[in-house]
């Protein structure tokens, strides 16, 4: 599997070992703070164009590395990309996160509201998110969560553990077990179960792993990496991998494109991410986790 390191905030400099893995580099560090939190058109439109320049499809999938979690929002323009590339009927999007990411955003994007965009893209048959434990799942219709969305059966969320520390998730008519209620294995088999489509498609955002396997500029889930790493497994096992992301790797923010944007993000990131918290040994910590994501996919790809 091709590693396409989209480069809008030099999250991955320090990450040498990986960049030495061949691939593509997609230069859009000028695009970052335009891009970081969330987006207008103008900016989307700016770097699916890099996109398409920089980084033409290739003879299988890619793994797009794409830096900070802030830059989740990039998802379904590589989503589009790939299957578009490899010509695939409905796809399947499995999304690991320890965020709904469903929320409602006017007039762009966000980091938490790609997955509505996703959803809805042509060719998606519905996107299944597995292992959030944060607290946007409790009472989510008061926290501008797109509900629609369960209602249409084009989201499917499986928490790693509900809100209420019951085994069931519960949103309006429906309920989704939980990971921790489930166990592994059970849960092994209910996901691959869920994925009724030849096609899949795998975003990771690294703020699903606890803090041994992970530096993220957001709480972090519970989830360890060989358990991610056998869902994986689960996932390709069952539908043909055409492609995948990686954001969650930590980096100081950059906001944009001007001042209003930069004073209504810094304030956002004030509210919503931890503060105080020092990133120690990140880049250590963040490429032994990307060198083993990069593995697992290129073994399950075919």
């Amino acid at each position: 599997m091709r590693p396409v390191f989209l480069n809008l905030d030099n999250a991955l400099d320090s990450q040498s070992v990986l960049r030495d893995q061949g691939g593509l580099t997609v230069e859009a560090q000028d695009l970052g703070p335009a891009l970081r939190l969330w987006s207008r058109p103008p900016a989307l439109a700016s770097l699916a164009a890099r996109l398409r320049d920089a980084a033409p499809a290739g003879a299988g999938p890619d793994l797009v590395f794409a830096g900070s979690g802030d830059f989740h929002h990039v998802s379904p323009l590589l989503i589009e990309r790939a299957i578009a590339a490899s010509g695939a009927g409905p796809v399947t999007v499995v999304h690991f996160d320890n965020h709904p990411d469903w929320v409602r955003f006017e007039n762009g994007l966000h980091c938490g509201s790609w997955v509505g965009r996703a959803a809805r893209l042509p060719g998606v048959a519905k996107v299944i998110t597995v292992g959030v434990c944060s607290g946007d799942i409790d009472r989510p219709e008061t926290k501008r969560a797109d509900l629609s969305l369960v209602a249409e059966g084009r989201v499917e969320l499986y928490p790693y553990r509900a809100p209420d520390g019951g085994p069931i998730l519960r949103i309006g008519d429906c309920g989704w077990p939980s990971m921790e209620a489930m166990g592994q294995d059970g849960f092994l088999h209910l996901l691959a179960s869920r994925i009724e489509t030849d096609a899949v498609y795998v975003t990771i955002d690294k703020d699903v792993l606890c803090d041994d396997d992970a530096v993220t500029n957001w709480d972090q889930g519970r989830l360890r990496l060989d358990g991610l790493e056998r869902l994986v497994r689960a996932v390709a096992e069952r539908a043909r991998l055409i492609g995948a992301d990686v954001v969650g790797d930590w980096s100081p923010p950059r906001y944009g494109p001007d001042l209003l944007s930069y004073l209504l993000k810094r304030g956002e990131a004030f509210l919503d991410q931890p503060r105080g918290r020092a990133p120690g040994d990140l880049s250590r910590i963040n490429e032994t986790t990307n060198l083993r994501l990069l593995s697992l996919f290129s073994e399950v790809a075919r």
